[in-house]
């Protein structure tokens, strides 16, 4: 038979256009190293990146490595969005989360620096319109406070009266503080709270009559050559920007949140590999780059000093000034930061002993272990035995998802078993006789008890409601739904679908059992012959 050449052309244009996608995939996936070539090491270290990729789900990823005063290995991995995939360079744009504290640590020490405030002094002196519901602790709680955690602000929690978009972003968020009380003594103990972070920048702001985000860039960023480094979305848009990642009942899906400005200070610059190689080098080099002091010297060397220790996972930890540190079980001193958002994690891992620093930024959260990437990169490339402490319960989003398919699970059983009690009272067609005795007031007695004993469930939700708002908001100064709102906004897609299907499927059932016990159908009958 005679093949037409419309046919042929219809059989290998499909053939082409899959090897063309595939290797434009598999180019997403090569990374860029520039200046080097790949040694043992080296090759060690990209296997290993490209392994982790495959073994966790991760979108996209860049590194990069300084060691001996040099980037020593710099590259991308993966696409910035898995819907619209480009590939990650060292010049896109990542989140840096809670590494951003550091940055703004140094902001304060540079205002120090220059004489416009003291760590020792307290904030009320820099916020005059700030006020906590304990009278008087605007006076106590002092910036070094702030600085290291031990402001007795408290943690997770709190951080929706942290979030306000806007010009007035900052003030708001002073305004709302109003509304706080501490956890603890100002300066008796550690406790991580953003909310410490978020009044620095306020204090920055004061103390510089710069916007937050003008001083960090030209205090910092620009003099450091960090040229794809910024506070403002609208500019890291403008450049190769990464989208962020979260899971759905384990699917990858693009979610980009909403920044918020009063949390920049917080979590929120965003950067590069390789700006952040610049910045890793001059953290190393006490405030040189290039052999210029673009940061004096004693502000780098404070910076990294323990201040307050703490124990996390059985660990000594102490945080100093936007830096934790610690000593790994082979002895070897670590300083770092790690950052999670809801869908970007980051890292950046100082080990001065080896003059070697790698910061790792990641699109996506979709593994509890992404952090460990980067520390086991330390170890392959100095052969060392580095151990951090695991991420904090509640930036584990990934089991938070798993719980979330957990929760739907359990409705779809609950659906499947409403379905079958509903099935199997229906084909009851007989009258039934309740099997007990002909008294009225027992009767009643029955019928109150067994509508109660169902709808039990929707009224002690509604009570627990009830008293957790009164509660949280007239002794901790939360508002409950603003809290789940929030927390629905950043939290996993599929938690707030889980949570939802779960409270309808638990108020489904109390209704049907109550409602099957109004109309006379009982839980257990004796029949009667006709």
């Amino acid at each position: 038979m005679k093949t037409s050449k419309r046919g042929i052309r219809l059989v290998i244009f499909p053939i082409f256009l899959s090897i063309f996608l595939a290797l434009s995939f598999a180019y997403a996936l090569v990374p860029v190293v520039y200046g080097q070539s790949i040694d043992d090491a080296e090759s060690a270290t990209d296997a290993y990146i490209r392994e982790s990729i495959s073994d966790q789900d991760i979108p996209g990823i860049a590194v990069v490595i300084v060691k001996d005063g040099h980037v020593t290995y710099l590259a991308g991995y993966g696409v910035t969005n898995v819907e619209h995939p480009s590939p990650v360079t060292p010049q896109t744009v990542f989140d840096l989360a809670s590494c951003s504290k550091s940055f703004t640590a140094l902001a304060i020490l540079l205002l120090e620096n220059d004489g416009l405030l003291n760590l020792d002094a307290p904030i009320g002196g820099y916020l005059p319109d700030l006020r906590f519901a304990d009278p008087g602790a605007e006076n106590i709680i002092t910036v070094r406070n702030l600085l290291n955690h031990t402001s007795g602000l408290p943690g997770v929690f709190s951080e929706p009266l942290a979030f306000h978009t806007g010009e007035d972003a900052m003030t708001n968020l002073v305004m709302a503080m109003n509304k706080v009380h501490l956890n603890r003594p100002a300066g008796s103990s550690f406790e991580y709270s953003n909310m410490n972070y978020s009044l620095l920048g306020v204090i920055i702001e004061n103390t510089s009559t710069q916007k937050f985000e003008d001083f960090m860039q030209d205090k910092i960023f620009s003099p450091l050559g960090m040229k794809n480094t910024t506070l403002y979305p609208e500019v890291a848009a403008e450049k190769d920007r990464a989208s962020g990642h979260q899971l759905r009942f384990g699917q990858i899906l693009v979610s980009d949140i909403e920044l918020y400005r009063s949390a920049a200070p917080v979590g929120w610059v965003m950067s590069t590999a390789e700006d952040m190689g610049q910045w890793l080098l001059m953290q190393l080099h006490d405030g040189k780059l290039d052999d210029r002091q673009v940061i004096p010297q004693e502000l780098i060397l404070k910076s990294h000093e323990p201040v307050v220790e703490f124990i996390e996972n059985n660990e000594q930890i102490t945080y100093g000034t936007g830096w934790l540190s610690t000593t790994s079980p082979d002895g070897t001193r670590v300083i770092w930061h790690g950052g999670d958002t809801p869908n970007f994690v980051a890292e950046m891992i100082l080990v001065p002993e080896y003059d070697f620093g790698i910061s790792m930024l990641v699109n996506g959260q979709t593994n509890d272990h992404i952090h460990d990437i980067a520390v086991n990169i330390i170890n392959l490339e100095l052969g060392t035995e580095v151990v951090l402490p695991d991420a904090p319960w509640w930036a584990s989003w990934a089991s938070i998802d798993r719980l979330a398919t957990g929760a739907l699970g359990l409705s779809f059983i609950f659906l499947i078993g409403l379905v079958v009690f509903l099935y199997r009272r229906l084909k009851i067609r007989r009258r039934v006789q309740e099997s007990i005795s002909e008294n009225s007031v027992k009767k009643s007695i029955l019928r109150i008890w067994k509508i109660a004993l169902p709808t039990a469930p929707l009224a002690l939700i509604s009570i627990g409601v009830v008293v957790a708002f009164v509660f949280v908001q007239m002794y901790l100064g939360f508002n409950i739904f603003k809290i789940i709102s929030r927390f629905g906004g950043y939290a996993p897609p599929g938690v707030m679908i889980s949570a939802v299907t779960l409270l309808i499927m638990i108020c489904l059932w109390a209704l049907t059992l109550a409602g099957t016990t109004l109309i006379s159908l009982p839980f257990k009958s004796k029949k009667h012959e006709r």
